[in-house]
């Protein structure tokens, strides 16, 4: 039964009809320990944008993005929470104005752009996984082999409960997780793409959506500015309540 969804899964055809829900499903029947493309994409997504929380127009705009994945929609949502409109600029203008904080974001917006890596949606390519987060090399001999060394050292230290009195064995899952390592090391540094990759990078572009939840103070109404990569700075406003997006 595995080894027909591993040939299934290698087969571009089916690759181009999956969307990323249905990618994990079958990643998961063929091998149980495979890491979760949308867990992954979420969390490193999310740990982005607390680590690079900027504050907004200014002083008294605190707010930062957050990601979110919705299973009913199939979509990936990168959100601001609402934000109090007072003055009497459009609302287009206004979230304009809160977007470009962000160039990574606007970047991603342009069609002619597209094709720059968003360090925001890196965790969804797992295949660059190791010990929990991804992993960026510099083609330098030295540097690289001191983050391996690093990043075996730790997996040690994390799982050293787990070793036996076995040696054999021991050396045995160290190897495995060091193979796993050189993989990864080998496809960044060549910069080349899995079947996988190049499905996710379409995906996203498919499935990603920007929003921004404005509470429009003067005239007691609540919108959202939406976004899809590509399509322009020019946002779809409408009528939305933060509490109407949280539960899709």
């Amino acid at each position: 039964m595995k080894i027909f969804f591993i040939l299934l899964i290698i087969s571009n055809n089916l690759y181009s009809t999956l969307n990323i829900k249905e990618l994990d499903f079958i990643r998961k029947l063929s091998n149980e320990n495979s890491e979760s493309i949308i867990f992954n994409g979420t969390k490193f997504c999310n740990d982005y944008f607390e680590k690079t929380n900027m504050s907004v127009l200014d002083e008294k705009y605190k707010n930062f993005y957050m990601c979110k994945y919705s299973y009913s929609r199939d979509r990936f949502y990168i959100y601001m929470l609402a934000v109090d409109k007072k003055d009497t600029k459009s609302l287009k203008n206004f979230c304009n104005e809160i977007l470009d904080s962000r160039p990574e974001i606007t970047d991603h917006l342009e069609k002619k752009l597209q094709f720059q890596k968003k360090e925001y949606l890196s965790g969804f390519f797992v295949d660059n996984f190791f010990n929990n987060k991804v992993l960026d090399f510099f083609n330098d001999v030295t540097r690289d082999q001191r983050i391996i060394s690093n990043e075996i050292n730790e997996l040690i230290i994390k799982n050293r409960y787990q070793f036996t009195e076995n040696n054999l064995e021991n050396n045995k899952k160290v190897q495995k997780e060091i193979d796993k390592l050189t993989k990864i090391y080998n496809k960044i540094i060549n910069n080349s793409d899995t079947n996988l990759d190049k499905v996710i990078k379409d995906r996203l572009n498919e499935i990603v959506r920007y929003k921004i939840f404005v509470n429009d103070v003067k005239n007691f109404q609540s919108y959202s500015c939406n976004w899809t990569p590509g399509n322009g700075r020019d946002p779809y406003v409408k009528r939305e309540k933060f509490s109407e997006f949280e539960n899709i």
